[in-house]
């Protein structure tokens, strides 16, 4: 029997390179000192054993098995991404690091025999998804046998709120205490998780991380997150919601919108931004969309408002690949209807498009094109 999460949706800002090469760095050690490429008094060194900190935190580069690692690096790349993601490729190894620290000291303190393995930092890295991801959709794999009952193999796949998930995982670690253990290092676990999810109600009391979906203290606060999501397909047939595309084309021309257009036809480069997700959370205004056609650079966006606007990536969006707009308002007033000039390089020439933000219809519409030849 297996029940694998394989991926949570949440809105990326950043590439978690942080995450990656941690998990790059560990998956190596392990291979390393597998094959007998470190010496076995390196390993052992690093074996949780005492109140020493390279101990306390080596310890997490260390594993007994292939699954016993699979199943660490699996859960460190679907949380571990979303977290790094937020918090800053910067900021995150000192996190991760920090998590393995209270993770040992919990282990130290309530069990004290050796142990190996990431999964207290892991857990700490689940306990801040809690608070930060409560309702973000987690997608689960499934499989087992019941030759008892007939069913000698059932396997599929599920999706819940993410919550639902980590606190059944939090109960079979607390039964894990409970039954005594049988030599998983269930201390750690919970010592990580509730120093995780100590670490994350901190950075979302303190709003020192952006989120995009609503937070735990949103839940229990009652304070709601306006937030609207285009179905791709649907805003490829409809009208009114941002397109911004080339001048030549109109934006209630679905046709305009689908179509893959390319320098290599004779045609002039065309890009196709679609709206992906309109998130309004107090006086910040989050587009995401991303480049459904040609790739465009220089990207730059001005308002006529006490407004601060900016775009990411700005100096290229490559086709299919995503783009951020950010505005919020310097007098820490509510956004109300504002108008943009958003302006690309598309080739040898420089395009500036209008915007107008309706605040009662939570929406981007595009106003007046205006071509600028470069």
């Amino acid at each position: 029997m297996f029940l694998i999460p394989y991926k949570m949706e949440t809105i990326f800002t950043r590439f978690p390179i942080a995450n990656a090469i941690i998990i790059v760095i560990t998956a190596l050690m392990f291979f390393f000192t597998a094959f007998g490429f470190v010496d076995d008094s390196v390993f052992e060194s690093l074996v949780l054993q005492d109140w020493d900190l390279a101990q306390m935190t080596g310890s997490a580069l260390l594993h007994g098995g292939l699954f016993h690692l699979l199943g660490n690096m699996l859960f460190l790349w679907i949380f571990g991404n979303a977290v790094c993601a937020t918090i800053g490729n910067i900021a995150y190894p000192f996190l991760y690091a920090l998590l393995a620290v209270f993770a040992s000291a919990a282990h130290l303190m309530f069990d004290g025999n050796p142990a190996i393995g990431a999964s207290g930092a892991v857990n700490g890295i689940v306990g801040m998804a809690l608070i930060i991801y409560p309702l973000n959709k987690l997608h689960c794999a499934y499989g087992f046998s019941m030759p008892m009952m007939g069913i000698f193999w059932k396997s599929g796949k599920f999706s819940t709120k993410s919550f639902w998930m980590i606190l059944l995982w939090l109960a079979f670690d607390i039964l894990g205490v409970v039954t005594g253990g049988g030599g998983t290092a269930y201390w750690a676990h919970l010592g990580g998780f509730a120093f995780g999810m100590t670490i994350g109600l901190m950075l979302v009391l303190f709003e020192a991380v952006e989120t995009y979906d609503p937070t735990l203290m949103d839940i229990v606060t009652g304070k709601k997150l306006e937030h609207q999501t285009y179905d791709l397909q649907e805003l490829a047939a409809r009208t009114g919601e941002v397109k911004y595309i080339t001048p030549s084309e109109s934006t209630s021309d679905s046709k305009a919108l689908t179509s893959d257009v390319s320098v290599g036809q004779g045609k002039e480069p065309s890009p196709v931004l679609r709206v992906t997700s309109v998130i309004k959370k107090q006086n910040v205004i989050t587009c995401f969309f991303f480049n459904d056609g040609d790739p465009i650079k220089e990207l730059s966006v001005q308002s006529d408002m006490s407004v601060i606007a900016e775009i990411n990536p700005a100096r290229s969006l490559e086709r299919r690949v995503n783009g951020v707009l950010r505005l919020k308002n310097a007098d820490n007033e509510n956004l109300r209807d504002i108008k943009l000039s958003i302006s690309y390089a598309v080739g040898n020439r420089r395009i500036t498009k209008r915007l107008v933000y309706h605040e009662e219809e939570k929406r981007f519409t595009v106003s007046e094109p205006d071509p600028l030849a470069g």
